[in-house]
């Protein structure tokens, strides 16, 4: 096992982008930072990259939930779901959302579990109707907070591992 992570350090070091775009992409933030983050690389050159890598994918994002809620599909949905749509702003997971508010969707978008991260942080500043000038900035915020959080999972495992 050891020889296989010394082997992978010595040759994926030098192909940074070659392994980490598609393992951020396959595996979120998380794997991708930790990874690139026991291969060596420092928290002043992830940072930046992991915050434009999530910064590109916000407007596609508003794009798709903006279609998808204009779509007629969606709208014949709503239609049918008039009756139930009381029922869920009286649910306790709206309630939730929209107690969190702005400082929300930075929680939500740092969070480094599946389900929440960008496409979360966006689609709740959505529901809340969040000016894209006010989200913008909260969604790069909960991305940078998010990124120095793993950072910091991965340099507490790496003090474990040389514990043992």
């Amino acid at each position: 096992m050891l020889d296989t992570l010394t082997y992978l350090k010595q040759n994926l070091s030098d192909h940074f982008v070659i392994y980490f775009i598609p393992l951020y992409i396959l595996g979120g933030r998380p794997a991708a930072v930790l990874s690139a983050q026991f291969l060596g690389y420092r928290i002043s050159f992830l940072l930046p990259v992991v915050v434009l890598l999530d910064t590109i994918q916000v407007p596609f994002l508003y794009h798709l939930y903006g279609a998808v809620s204009d779509s007629a599909l969606f709208k014949r949905l709503k239609g049918r779901a008039e009756k139930k749509e009381q029922k869920l702003l009286d649910s306790k997971i709206f309630g939730w959302m929209r107690l969190l508010g702005m400082p929300g969707v930075v929680a939500v978008t740092m969070t480094p579990l599946k389900g929440c991260g960008m496409w979360s942080g966006v689609l709740l500043s959505h529901l809340l109707k969040l000016p894209k000038t006010a989200s913008y900035p909260l969604l790069v915020l909960g991305s940078a907070l998010g990124c120095i959080f793993i950072y910091g999972i991965g340099e507490t495992m790496k003090q474990l591992w040389a514990l043992f």
